[in-house]
């Protein structure tokens, strides 16, 4: 239902900043809303809280993003609250990233590595990706120890594991597995 909802909302303000050609605006507020939300939990439980009014609710978007934000991000989020919608802010930010990303054909790219790429590593990577995809691509890069040497890349609901942790798994499955003999 959560999904559902966020869905509809993100499509609505979507299709309607498209309609005023002030999309790249929008969206900036969405990244900007999205972090606000992201890092602070005291403000997710004012939002959430049932018992707290609708106008006191206003009153703190309004303190927090007056003057950072459009007019019209404003109006939807206090369409929100009125809607007893809001607490779905979080959700329906990042459902309008993914239709911004998809409408401008950006895809995103999580790489998770031991270690930090050189940039000209990067660029490689990006090189080959947009390629493959035929898309503007982000790439997004995790330390994870874990992958030990390597990489593994999660793109487009894909995953191509080439580190060195699945390889040592694979080799571990093939020794369970032996063939031959294990008197030897």
């Amino acid at each position: 239902m959560n999904s559902i909802l966020s869905s509809r909302y993100a499509r609505s303000i979507f299709d309607l900043s498209v309609e005023l050609d002030i999309l790249d605006k929008i969206s900036k507020d969405f990244f900007l809303i999205e972090k606000v939300c992201e890092e602070n939990s005291i403000l997710n439980v004012l939002l959430s809280n049932p018992n707290i009014f609708t106008g006191v609710k206003k009153s703190i978007i309004q303190d927090i993003f007056k003057g950072k934000i459009e007019e019209l991000s404003m109006k939807f989020i206090l369409l929100l609250v009125d809607k007893r919608r809001v607490l779905h802010l979080r959700d329906i930010a990042r459902e309008f990233h993914s239709i911004y990303n998809e409408y401008h054909n950006i895809k995103i790219a999580n790489l998770y590595v031991a270690n930090e790429l050189s940039e000209s590593t990067r660029n490689e990577f990006q090189t080959i990706l947009e390629k493959k995809f035929d898309s503007d691509i982000i790439i997004n890069q995790v330390i994870d120890k874990r992958v030990i040497g390597g990489f593994k890349l999660v793109i487009d609901g894909m995953i191509y594991d080439a580190s060195i942790s699945k390889q040592l798994s694979l080799l571990k499955k093939s020794f369970e597995k032996n063939i031959y003999e294990k008197g030897f």
